[in-house]
C-alpha cells in the first residue's frame, strides 16, 4: 500500500507532450501552467525534443525535462496504421531506451501524477505510468474520427483508454462521445473546455505594430486564417474565396498565420499556386508561426477558420471571439458548441470557399452586423470559456485522482 498523502501537501504533476512545436494542446497546456496554484501543484513538462514548446516553456520559467525521441517516430502520421507498425519495429531498441530513461525519471522524482496531452503520450505516457505505479490522466484534444485516425488506432487508443487512465479530461463534449461511442465508460470522461487568458501572448507591440509589419493600411480591411499549414485546416478553401471578395472589396489583405508541419511543403506548394493562378499575389501574406497570435488577432477585421476535417475546440476560434471579432468558421466538430450561427459568428459548410466569400462580403457590407456579431461573441466566451473556471476544473480533477490513488 502507497504512504497515504497529506491533502495539503504538493502534488508533483509530469505533463508529458510528445510535440517539439506549439499548437492548441500546447497553448491551453502553457495557459494551465501560468495560473495552476504553485502552492498546490508542481509542474514538470516531460518532452521528446527541442524546440519552440520548450523555448517557450523555459521564458515562463516552467521545469522542463526533455527525453529524446527520434524524430522520425515523433513526426509519425496517425493515419497509416501499416507504417506506424513496421517504424515501431524499425525503432524497438531507441524506443526501449526511451522509455527506461522516462521511467527512472518519474521514478527518481517521485511524481504523484501524470497528466498525457497528446495522442502519442497517451500510450508510452501511460505505459511508462504502469510501470512506475503513478496514477494517469489524459487530456483529450481530438476526436476520434476515421477521417482522421486509422481503425487500428482507434481501436488502439480505445484499448489505452479502457485500461490506463483513471480519468480522461476531453476538450469537448464532441471529443467526450466520440470516446464513449466507442467503447470507453461515460462516467470516465469528463468535458473541460479550454479556457481563454487574456495575457497570453501579450507583448509591447500593438495591432498597429503588426499592420505596419505586413505594411497594411490602418483603413484596409484584415482578413485572417490561423493554423499549422497541413490540408485538414482548409487554407485551400480560404485562398479559393478571396477572388470574389477582392472584385467587390478590392482593398482587403488575407493573412494566412502558422506554418508547415510535418512534413507537408507539398501542401503549401499548391497553396502557392492557388496564389500564382488568381493573381493575388499582393493580397495574401504568410506570416510564418507568430508566438504573438493575440497581438496578430486583434489586429484583424475578421477570422476565418476553415478546417475540412472534424475539430475537437478551436483555440483561435475562441482568442478571436474574446477579442470581439467575428469568426466564420466550418460546421465540423467542436467548433459548433462555441459558434451559434448568426448570433456570435457564421457557420459554414467545409470545402465551400464560395460560402467563405459570402460570409466576409455580408460582414464587409453590414457594421450594424459586424459589430454586434463581435459583442456577442465576447460575450459568450465570457460565460463558457473563462481562465478561472479551465484552472479551478483541471486543479479538482488533477487533486480527485492523485488522492484518490493515493489513498487505496
Amino acid at each position: 500500500m502507497t504512504e497515504l498523502k497529506k491533502p495539503d501537501s504538493q502534488i508533483k504533476v509530469a505533463f508529458v507532450d510528445h510535440s517539439p512545436e506549439i499548437g492548441g494542446a500546447e497553448s491551453s497546456l502553457l495557459t494551465l501552467l501560468r495560473h495552476m496554484d504553485k502552492k498546490q501543484f508542481k509542474a514538470t513538462v516531460i518532452l521528446t525534443s527541442e524546440g519552440l514548446f520548450s523555448k517557450r516553456l523555459r521564458e515562463e520559467n516552467i521545469q522542463v525535462k526533455v527525453i529524446y525521441l527520434p524524430l522520425t517516430l515523433i513526426r509519425l502520421r496517425r493515419g497509416n496504421a501499416l507504417k506506424a507498425f513496421l517504424f515501431l519495429a524499425a525503432y524497438l531498441f531507441p524506443i526501449q531506451f526511451f522509455m527506461i530513461k522516462l521511467c527512472f525519471y518519474l521514478r527518481k522524482n517521485k511524481f504523484d501524477l501524470i497528466l498525457t496531452n497528446t495522442i502519442k503520450a497517451h500510450f508510452y505516457g501511460s505505459i511508462a505510468a504502469r510501470l512506475c505505479f503513478i496514477p494517469v490522466i489524459w487530456r483529450f484534444h481530438d476526436i476520434l474520427s476515421p477521417t482522421d485516425f486509422s481503425p487500428v488506432l482507434i481501436q488502439s487508443i480505445t484499448f489505452f483508454g479502457k485500461r490506463f487512465p483513471t480519468r480522461i479530461l476531453a476538450v469537448s463534449d464532441l471529443a467526450r462521445d466520440y470516446l464513449v461511442r466507442d467503447g470507453l465508460k461515460g462516467d470516465k470522461v469528463e468535458v473541460i473546455f479550454s479556457g481563454i487568458d487574456n495575457d497570453q501572448y501579450e507583448f509591447k507591440n500593438t495591432s498597429r505594430n503588426i499592420r505596419n509589419e505586413f505594411n497594411i493600411g490602418d483603413n484596409v480591411k484584415l482578413v485572417g486564417c490561423i493554423g499549422r499549414i497541413i490540408p485538414q485546416k482548409g487554407q485551400r478553401s480560404f485562398l479559393l474565396a478571396i477572388p470574389e471578395v477582392i472584385k467587390k472589396y478590392p482593398e482587403t489583405f488575407f493573412l494566412i498565420v502558422g506554418d508547415v508541419y510535418l512534413k507537408e511543403e507539398r501542401y503549401k506548394e499548391e497553396l502557392l499556386e492557388i496564389i500564382k493562378k488568381n493573381k493575388i499575389e499582393d493580397r495574401v501574406k504568410f506570416t510564418g508561426f507568430r508566438y504573438d497570435i493575440r497581438n496578430l488577432i486583434r489586429s484583424l477585421d475578421i477570422l476565418v477558420f476553415p478546417s475540412v476535417a472534424p475539430e475537437s475546440f478551436g483555440l483561435s476560434v475562441l482568442e478571436a471571439m474574446s477579442l470581439g471579432k467575428p469568426v466564420i468558421a466550418s460546421k465540423v466538430g467542436g467548433v459548433c458548441e462555441i459558434i451559434e450561427d448568426g448570433v456570435n459568428g457564421m457557420l459554414i459548410e467545409p470545402n465551400h470557399p464560395e460560402q467563405i466569400t459570402d460570409r466576409i462580403i455580408q460582414l464587409l457590407s453590414d457594421k450594424e452586423m459586424y459589430h454586434r456579431m463581435g459583442w456577442e461573441a465576447k460575450e459568450a466566451v465570457t460565460r463558457k470559456f473563462s481562465l478561472k473556471r479551465y484552472v479551478v476544473e483541471m486543479e479538482r480533477a488533477c487533486k480527485e485522482v492523485s488522492l484518490r490513488e493515493v489513498s487505496h
